[in-house]
């Protein structure tokens, strides 16, 4: 006796198991997924450039923000320095022109500076340098100390014609960084730093005979 030939499982459990046919909406439901996923995965470049414009997006936004926060920061600090400048301007030419009215130019009046320069011992707390530079022009008179804007100074009175120049020195700060040349109120005003110490000239002369001083007081620098 033949023995029967095995038939294939599915077809057992098709006739053995009951069978329903599946709705039209399931059908169509079924179609738009499988659709769906088709053009998902045929244009994936799509799909990442959008996912890329998006992020561009988001990443220069917050670039724009942190740039806008920095500038403002910047802005904010670049005008603190304009206006702290501004103040010490007008106090140096306060100091200068106060100088004048109040007949208290010198405190050591002499065109010696191995008198002028011992004056300042104890009285400031840094040694100023005090050339005599009669032969350049611009005689001693002498010195005196000062307070200009939070700063003890050493101020050294040097004659050009008929016009005073006030000298103002002190230990040099981060603060002292400004222009090195300015104006105000028809007063010229000359800013150097060496050695540790900030320089401020100011004087009712041109601004070019204010250069002239700098140059021969810095020529006689140790």
């Amino acid at each position: 006796m033949t023995a029967p030939t095995p038939r294939p499982l599915g077809e057992v459990l098709r006739e053995a198991l009951p069978t329903h046919e599946a709705p039209e909406s399931l059908r169509a439901w079924a179609r738009a997924q499988a659709n769906a996923a088709s053009e998902e995965h045929s244009a994936p470049r799509a799909s990442t450039r959008r996912a890329l414009s998006r992020f561009a997006y988001a990443a220069g936004l917050v670039a724009a923000l942190a740039l806008g926060w920095s500038g403002e920061r910047i802005y904010r600090a670049s005008a603190e320095s304009a206006n702290a400048q501004k103040m010490l301007v007008t106090a140096l030419v306060d100091t200068h022109v106060r100088s004048l009215m109040a007949d208290h130019l010198t405190d050591v009046r002499s065109s010696d500076h191995h008198t002028v320069k011992p004056w300042f011992a104890g009285k400031v707390p840094f040694a100023p340098n005090v050339p005599e530079l009669q032969a350049q022009g611009f005689p001693l008179v002498g010195g005196r100390a000062e307070f200009v804007a939070g700063h003890t100074a050493a101020a050294l009175v040097y004659g050009r014609g008929p016009h005073t120049i006030n000298l103002f020195i002190w230990p040099a700060t981060a603060r002292d960084a400004g222009a090195p040349r300015t104006t105000y109120n028809g007063y010229s005003l000359v800013h150097w730093t060496d050695g540790g110490l900030t320089y401020w000239a100011v004087t009712d002369a041109a601004a070019s005979e204010l250069d002239a001083f700098e140059r021969a007081f810095r020529a006689s620098s140790p």
